[in-house]
């Protein structure tokens, strides 16, 4: 049974760690737990100690703590590029099955599969969401990209050293395109960045400076060095996405639907369980012959998650009292060595129930 809701789960989060708002506790949560007045940034008026982006920094942690020891998550979180072998059914199997073969995802509780691509023995072929293809002729002459959903546009221009919110064409095809990529999906540059100077994730907004492009789309450099662009908007919405390119090294091809999502269709899956099932189209070779890129998480965060993820933020807090001289300790009340035992306990507990045990099957 999945549960889709339940009256206690905490509303939804925007998640910004800067803010104080994390995915599954606040910062203004942590205060009240505490007994304390609201965190102030840093520079502002009457800042704390600790600051607000400091609690924030300790609330991506907590949940990144939460999500190792449960082997579970209830943030959205992004699977790229994950390959998987194709087992084809034989003719009774698929005769009783009505589906071809299928592909279990190494995560469960899908929440968008944003690319199924399938090798045909020369290239791997899209079969899901809607697609663009970006090829790179002339990497000098690259001048920009827009990339527009509905009503908002997105530009992306090219530079010749570091900048966070455009891409280094200064080293070459490969370089360029991964530059790009990096900066359509605002990552941090891994590849590129001990030679372009990068410090920091690639970002960018709309025209607007309000939305960010990585929520609209996803961008993946090919063994061919072409890019390919996904719309992250749901179903066939996708190929209303509009691109242009300036300048005369590269070119693109509209954003064409693939998404044949349905039973009776090229593929379907199962959520929750994060099973992907192929009705006749599929790939030729068994052998890492299907490429997944999705997103998963829990799509609730349950109360207790939050409880886990308030003390454990606390504890920290409280374990450092001395530095910030934040609870004062009153011999008249529970003492702060009693308040984090408490809160640490009430932690191990939840987690441990949370907690996922994965058990692997020897026919030896």
């Amino acid at each position: 049974m999945v549960k889709g809701i339940v009256q206690s789960d905490p509303t939804l989060n925007v998640v910004n760690y800067s803010a104080g708002n994390g995915a599954y506790t606040t910062a203004v949560k942590v205060a009240a737990l505490l007994g304390v007045a609201d965190f102030i940034s840093i520079g502002a008026t009457g800042a704390t100690s600790p600051t607000l982006e400091e609690v924030g920094d300790l609330i991506r942690r907590a949940e990144d703590f939460i999500d190792e020891f449960t082997n579970e998550s209830w943030r959205e979180n992004l699977a790229e590029n994950e390959f998987h072998d194709f087992d084809f059914f034989d003719k009774y199997t698929y005769f009783y099955e009505d589906y071809a073969g299928k592909v279990r995802a190494e995560h469960e509780n899908i929440r968008k599969v944003i690319r199924i691509a399938f090798w045909d023995g020369n290239l791997y072929r899209d079969v899901a969401s809607a697609v663009s293809t970006l090829t790179i002729t002339d990497y000098t002459n690259i001048t920009s990209i827009t990339l527009g959903a509905g009503s908002l546009q997105w530009d992306l221009f090219a530079a010749t050293n570091a900048h966070d919110d455009k891409f280094n064409k200064s080293f070459g095809k490969r370089t360029t395109a991964l530059e790009l990529a990096y900066l359509i999906n605002e990552q941090p540059p891994t590849l590129t960045a001990s030679f372009t100077g990068a410090t920091s994730n690639k970002a960018v907004k709309d025209s607007s400076a309000t939305y960010n492009i990585s929520d609209f789309f996803y961008a993946n450099v090919e063994d061919d060095e072409t890019i390919t662009i996904v719309s992250l908007l749901p179903g066939s919405d996708g190929s209303s996405c509009t691109i242009s390119t300036s300048g005369s090294g590269l070119s693109a091809t509209s954003f064409t639907d693939k998404e044949l999502y349905d039973r009776n269709q090229t593929w379907w899956d199962v959520k929750d369980a994060g099973d992907v099932f192929f009705r006749a189209d599929y790939p030729l070779h068994r052998k890492h012959s299907v490429k997944l890129t999705y997103t998963y998480g829990n799509h609730r965060v349950p109360a207790v998650i939050e409880e886990a993820a308030t003390k454990l933020v606390a504890c920290e807090l409280l374990a450092s009292d001395d530095s910030y001289v934040l609870v004062g300790d009153d011999s008249t009340g529970i003492n702060i060595q009693a308040k984090y035992d408490a809160y640490k306990k009430d932690v191990d507990a939840i987690l441990r129930m949370k907690k996922r045990i994965n058990y692997y099957l020897d026919s030896d």
